[in-house]
């Protein structure tokens, strides 16, 4: 009797957890289908009037950002992409193939997580400046294809792969990039998955970087060009109502993601 009280008492703090994180999901719904004026007198409560307004601006020829969302897909799906495939190629190198200096150089790369991002900003900057990259899509890719982190997750999910596999495959006469594709990747469908997921979320998240190297309109991904949407007209003031109709545009994907692969191991991207 008491272990059912336990469990329901422990089921409801759980469902008030959910209830809980859910408010500002709900609010930012809410506040989509309100006009500018409304939501600025009832921010909180469900809206008097429903309105598609704010949805429609979204479309407005004279805003980028349906440009803005595609650039966002392109931006975290290629990197996710790019990352994953660069991660699981070291990530078999350095748990599966032996050469001189391996550890050492693992263990280096490792120390470099402890750096944070924002300390190689400004060399970045410098780099891609002088590559001609500034204002472009590629510089928004190319530093995030590399992550230490994905590095070390995908090696120790390889280190359990049983070498008694890779040697059985070597035996029928399988070359290095057979054994990858053939052997390997399939293998390590879950961290690939996994880390694909994580990445592509903090792709798509990303602020301070794009920030810093797009001022174009025109490569802006879509959590920058929302902050900046402001009403010239009424003292730069923020149009709430078309912003959060953009978050609700942009957590869209994020769900999907959520939704294809809630309760299972998803493919490698």
């Amino acid at each position: 009797m008491r272990r059912a009280w336990t469990a329901l008492a422990l089921n409801a703090a759980a469902g008030l957890a959910a209830l809980l994180f859910c408010l500002p999901f709900v609010q930012m719904l809410l506040n989509a289908f309100k006009s500018n004026d409304e939501i600025m007198s009832n921010p909180g409560g469900v809206p008097q009037v429903w309105t598609w307004s704010s949805f429609l601006d979204l479309a407005a020829p004279h805003r980028s950002l349906l440009r803005n969302l595609a650039n966002s897909i392109l931006i975290a799906g290629s990197g996710t992409v790019l990352a994953v495939v660069l991660c699981a190629a070291a990530g078999f190198a350095f748990a599966k193939l032996r050469f001189a200096g391996r550890d050492l150089i693992f263990t280096v790369l490792l120390v470099t997580m402890m750096v944070p991002p924002e300390v190689v900003y400004p060399g970045q900057f410098l780099l891609f400046s002088r590559l001609g990259l500034i204002d472009t899509l590629a510089v928004q890719v190319l530093p995030t294809i590399t992550p230490v982190f994905g590095l070390f997750l995908v090696r120790q999910y390889m280190l359990s792969i049983p070498d008694e596999l890779i040697d059985a495959a070597r035996i029928d006469g399988a070359g290095l990039f057979t054994l990858f594709f053939r052997i390997i990747v399939p293998v390590s469908a879950p961290v690939l998955g996994a880390f694909g997921i994580l990445h592509f979320l903090a792709e798509w998240n990303a602020y301070l970087w794009p920030t810093m190297v797009a001022t174009r309109d025109s490569v802006k991904p879509i959590m920058v060009a929302l902050p900046q949407l402001v009403d010239p007209t009424v003292g730069f003031l923020p149009i709430y109502g078309t912003i959060m109709a953009g978050c609700v545009a942009a957590t869209l994907p994020l769900l999907a993601v959520y939704l294809r692969y809630r309760g299972n191991y998803p493919p490698p991207f």
